[in-house]
C-alpha cells in the first residue's frame, strides 16, 4: 500500500502519528494544534477510525498529511458517511506534483473502496485548489460567497408571531426538529443534537451560542441558529436548521437580535441556489476566499448533484 519517491513514503495513519501531525501543522500554518484539538477533530463523534494519510521521509518524520473528518450525513433519505477534508499540508522541499497527486489519490482510492463517495472541503483557492485543479484532482463546484447585510430592525408580523430564545445544546427538541425537516435537506450533515454538541459546544478554539425559533403559543421548535458573536461589529450565523416556511422569519428574528446586540453586519454562508431568497432580504455577496470543490474520482458524487442538493453553512468548515 505504501508508495515511495524522492525519499518519501505515503502510508495510512498509525497510532502515535498525531504527534508528528500537530508538529507539522504548527510549522505550516504557524498555529499550535494541541493533541486535545486533534483528538476532538479526528476522533470526535465516537469515530473509531482516523481518516488520514501521511508522507514520511527517510528519517521517519512526518512531512506531509492529508486528513478528513468523518461525518454522519443524509443522502436522499439514506444515512451515509461523508468526509470533509482538512489539514492538507506538505513541507516545501517535499511539495512536488508527484507527492500531491499520489497523496490525494491514495487517500481517495482507499476511502472509495470502503463505499465512501461524498468528499468535500473549503480550500483556499490560491494555496490549495489551483495546483490540485490543474492536475485534475479537484473540480470546483462553486465559489463560496459570504452573504452580508447591514443590520436593521424588523417591526413586522414575524416579530409578534415568533420567539427567538437561547437553547441548551442538549435540548432533545433539537433532534425532533431535525427529524421534522431532514427531508428538505437531501444532501447534508445530520444536524441533530449529537452533531451540534460536538461541533459547537465542545469546540477547542471558539465559543458559540445556539438559539431556537418557535411560535409564541408553542413549545415546539420550528428553527434554530448557531451564532458566533466574538466579532465586535459582525454577527456570524454559523448554522441554520429550519422549515422552508420559517426561513425568512428565522433570519428576521436573528437580525433583530443583532440589532439589540449593537452589531452592524449580519453574515452567513449558504449554497448559491439559496441566494435569490437571501437577496430578497437585502443580502449582498462577496467571495469568502474559500471554494467548494469535489474529488474527480469517477466513483464520487457529481458536481451537478452537489450544486442541486448539498446544504452547507459556515459550520461545515473546520476553521470558523
Amino acid at each position: 500500500m505504501s508508495q515511495s519517491s524522492r525519499k518519501a513514503t505515503i502510508r495510512a495513519y498509525s497510532p502515535g502519528d498525531e504527534h508528528g501531525i500537530v508538529r507539522l501543522f504548527e510549522e505550516i500554518f504557524c498555529r499550535e494544534m494541541t493533541l486535545e484539538e486533534w483528538r476532538w477533530k479526528y476522533k470526535g463523534l465516537g469515530n473509531q477510525k482516523v481518516y488520514s494519510y501521511v508522507v514520511v521521509n527517510e528519517n521517519n518524520e512526518i512531512v506531509g498529511h492529508y486528513g478528513a473528518i468523518p461525518l454522519r450525513m443524509t443522502y436522499h433519505g439514506k444515512n451515509i458517511t461523508g468526509l470533509v477534508t482538512c489539514d492538507a499540508m506538505i513541507q516545501p522541499k517535499y511539495r512536488g506534483m508527484w507527492t500531491l497527486r499520489k497523496l490525494h489519490n491514495t487517500f481517495v482510492d482507499s476511502q472509495v473502496q470502503n463505499g465512501i463517495f461524498m468528499f468535500y472541503g473549503f480550500p483556499n483557492e490560491k494555496n490549495l485548489l489551483l495546483p490540485a485543479e490543474k492536475m485534475g484532482l479537484y473540480e470546483r463546484v462553486e465559489t463560496v460567497l459570504d452573504a452580508s447585510k447591514d443590520v436593521t430592525f424588523h417591526d413586522s408580523i414575524e416579530r409578534f408571531l415568533y420567539k427567538l430564545e437561547p437553547l441548551n445544546f442538549h435540548d432533545r427538541r433539537i433532534d425532533r426538529l431535525w427529524s421534522s425537516v431532514k427531508e428538505h435537506f437531501p444532501l447534508s450533515i445530520i444536524r441533530d443534537g449529537f452533531y451540534f454538541q460536538w461541533r459547537y459546544e465542545q469546540h477547542h478554539l471558539f465559543t458559540y451560542e445556539i438559539w431556537s425559533l418557535k411560535r409564541r403559543a408553542s413549545k415546539n421548535l420550528v428553527g434554530l441558529v448557531v451564532l458566533k458573536k466574538d466579532d465586535i461589529e459582525k454577527l456570524l450565523l454559523m448554522d441554520l436548521v429550519f422549515h422552508p416556511r420559517t426561513f425568512r422569519p428565522l433570519l428576521k428574528k436573528v437580525e433583530n437580535l443583532a440589532f439589540k446586540l449593537g452589531k452592524k453586519k449580519l453574515n452567513l454562508w449558504l449554497p448559491q441556489r439559496m441566494h435569490p431568497e437571501l437577496r430578497k432580504l437585502g443580502f449582498a455577496f462577496v467571495p469568502s476566499g474559500a471554494i467548494l470543490p469535489r474529488s474527480t474520482h469517477p466513483a464520487t458524487i457529481k458536481k451537478e448533484e452537489m450544486q442541486s442538493y448539498f446544504y452547507y453553512t459556515c459550520g461545515d468548515t473546520d476553521f470558523l
